[in-house]
């Protein structure tokens, strides 16, 4: 059996809900509708524009019949060419022509004066009227130019991309040709430099927009694109740009931004943009002793030039600098590309290392937050060197010992500084004289005269085998003191031996002359600058001293590649003018004359300064740290300290005293005891006559 007592309050129920519903609906009809019933107004305005100063009226019709009381304005915003001043007046009981004669109106009449030439558009406004709000059509207003009606200029303005922005911040703004009736592009444009900040012009597409305004067409053109920053915060601004166009010289006025101050957390690398972060490892497993590089890596869009990479500091590596480089351009929206900055690491121990890195914090414009990075942390393996060391077990072991084929290996011929080398011009020679008695050799006799010659000239000199095999022997069994006098004996007969130098530099090590030691390495590396060996313990040596900012050594090519070339150019242009000069004729002659002539010249100059750097001085502060002064004087006043094995250029010398300069560009006088072996000669300071 079913029960239907409950059937009737439950359709009630129902009833008393659809029927509140219906209630509610219809309550809240006229509060949904009101705004898109409103009743479209057209302003009235005159039909010769105004010159400045003059009266702008516009006028309103509205229907109502309610008193001017009773009449609101609301939202009236009148544009620039207006002054902000502005006097309504309301006349009542106006009759509506065609609506019966009930119909009752009101006139408002908005009184104005003009401020400065040009054209814009009075936006929407309200007009409430008792119950009833009606709104008004946009219209376009024109103030002329003075004595001329029928002459309005266009407008020129800045326009920002974004409303808020922050110091650091690259910010994109555009010059733009506002409410113009045509297409009109400047004759010439002067923007100049802003008194804060800096502005960078950069190349971009921007699209031309239309605007319908009752019967008027108006167009906005951009002219312009710049990328604006500044470091500062609080009020900044644009300048005043001058657009000239057809008959008109137009001045933009100085747009003022207000720039926010960068969140504390953001400080320290005042980034400001979107940015990826990454870390990179450029050999992940290395021998005892060596070095590799860790760069980090900051991309994206946003300010480069300005913000700071975290350094990376580690309790279990010698961390150096050695360069930032960026790779930058300029956008539309910003500066887009890369900044990387480029450590040597050298670890302290051999086992697994894992290299924690630093965090990067920076802070994204558009949505005004704060972001931050930190890369996963970096594997390095450091094994143990399987070659022999130089102290038999001790942190020297990490730098491998050259042994004879090691060191004749990267051992320099040499041939600029041998007398014999120069009997290579003889064949050339040969063939210039038998050429000029008429007697034109052979190319068989003479290549063959050639080939006696140069290999004459190229035997090499004596190379003391036995005493150097002898010194690495006597180094691999832990002996450094007695291999020390013997690469000393030897490198009194070759003291540009880059070999050589390299080992006792080796022992010099293991007895704690680390300065000395960065002496002869340097001195190793001017000899010859393509061994890897010197390079690797230099970089190792000066990262235990904490030397960061080195100068660098000079890296021009061998004199002997420029010598050879010489030699061999002069013998070409010698056989050239004997053997060519009767089969190739005219301008032919003259161009292949005059190339070998230039090419011959130039190698002879390159070699020449090559010879020049490889003699240049080289010193370095030791065996002990030294102060450095201002004039050179023992009792002036000490102003800088340099540690020992600090590495300096010479600039010129006075007495006992030599003017350095450090490899951060401080210059100061050194006493010459304070400097290890200056190889070379310092000019002498020049005196003046007082």
């Amino acid at each position: 059996m079913v029960c239907h007592r409950n059937t009737g309050a439950r359709r009630g129920r129902a009833l008393l809900v659809i029927a509140c519903t219906i209630v509610f609906l219809f309550s809240t009809a006229p509060l949904g509708f009101a705004e898109e019933s409103r009743e479209r107004l057209t302003v009235e305005v005159p039909d010769t524009p105004p010159s400045p100063g003059g009266r702008l009226r516009l006028e309103v019709i509205v229907p109502t019949n309610l008193g001017s009381e009773e009449i609101e304005i609301m939202g009236l915003d009148p544009p620039e060419i207006v002054a902000p001043s502005v006097n309504t007046v309301v006349e009542t009981g106006l009759s509506l022509p065609g609506r019966g004669l009930g119909s009752r109106a009101a006139r408002v009449r908005i009184e104005a004066q003009a401020a400065r030439p040009g054209r814009a558009v009075l936006e929407s406004f309200r007009i409430r009227a008792g119950d009833e709000v009606f709104e008004t059509e946009p219209q376009v207003l024109e103030v002329s130019v003075a004595g001329a009606s029928d002459e309005v200029p266009f407008g020129v303005s800045w326009r920002v991309a974004r409303g808020e922005l922050y110091q650091h911040e690259i910010v994109p703004v555009s010059l733009v040709i506002e409410n113009a009736t045509e297409y009109v592009f400047p004759d010439s444009l002067d923007v100049p430099a802003p008194a804060v900040g800096e502005l960078v012009e950069v190349q971009a597409f921007e699209e031309i927009k239309r605007r319908e305004v009752g019967n008027r067409t108006l167009f906005t053109i951009p002219i312009a694109r710049f990328l604006y920053s500044a470091d500062t915060a609080g009020s900044v601004e644009l300048p005043q740009a001058r657009v000239e166009a057809g008959a008109f010289d137009e001045l933009t006025r100085a747009k003022e931004l207000e720039l926010r101050e960068l969140p504390e957390e953001v400080r320290g690398s005042n980034a400001v943009g979107a940015f990826e972060y990454h870390a990179e490892l450029e050999h992940d497993r290395i021998a005892e002793g060596e070095s590799t590089v860790l760069s980090l890596r900051v991309t994206g869009q946003g300010n480069f030039e300005t913000l700071q990479i975290p350094s990376l500091e580690s309790e279990h590596l010698v961390v150096t600098t050695l360069d930032e480089n960026q790779d930058v351009h300029a956008e539309a929206g910003g500066f887009v590309g890369t900044r990387e900055l480029r450590y040597r690491v050298t670890p302290r121990s051999t086992g697994a290392h894992s290299i924690r890195l630093p965090e990067f914090v920076w802070l994204d414009p558009q949505h005004g937050s704060t972001q931050r990075s930190r890369p996963a942390a970096l594997a390095l393996q450091v094994e143990q060197s399987e070659t022999a060391g130089v102290n038999g077990g001790g942190e020297g072991e990490a730098l491998a010992l050259l042994d004879l084929e090691g060191i004749k290996r990267i051992e320099p011929a040499n041939y600029y500084r041998r007398a014999e080398t120069y009997l290579w011009l003889l064949p050339g020679i040969i063939v210039i004289l038998l050429g000029v008695s008429g007697v034109l050799p052979t190319r068989v006799g003479v290549v063959g005269v050639g080939l006696v010659l140069l290999l004459g000239a190229g035997a090499s000199e004596e190379f003391p085998e036995e005493r150097i095999a002898r010194a690495v022997e006597i180094q691999h069994d832990g002996s450094h003191a007695e291999a020390l006098e013997l690469y000393d004996h030897i490198l009194s007969e070759r003291p540009d031996s880059p070999g050589v130098l390299y080992n006792s530099a080796l022992a010099l090590y293991n007895h704690d002359a680390v300065p000395e030691a960065v002496y002869r390495l340097r001195r190793a590396l001017r000899a010859n600058p393509r061994a890897v060996e010197i390079g690797k313990a230099l970089a190792y040596f000066e990262a235990e001293l904490g030397l960061e900012q080195q100068p660098e050594p000079p890296r021009l090519p061998h004199p002997d590649v420029f010598v050879i070339a010489a030699l061999v150019l002069a013998n070409v242009l010698c056989a050239l003018a004997v053997f060519a000069r009767r089969r190739i004729r005219g301008a032919a002659v003259v161009i292949i004359a005059v190339l070998a002539v230039v090419l011959t010249l130039a190698s002879a100059g390159f070699a020449v300064a090559s010879v020049r750097v490889s003699r240049m001085p080289v010193a370095v502060v030791g065996p002990e740290a030294a102060v450095l002064r201002r004039i050179p004087d023992a009792d002036a006043d000490a102003w800088l300290r340099l540690e020992g094995g600090t590495a300096v250029q010479v600039l010129v010398r006075h007495r006992d005293f030599q003017l350095v300069r450090t490899g951060y560009g401080v210059e100061g006088w050194l006493s010459g005891e304070a400097v290890i072996g200056t190889i070379g000669d310092p000019p002498a300071i020049r005196k003046t006559r007082e």
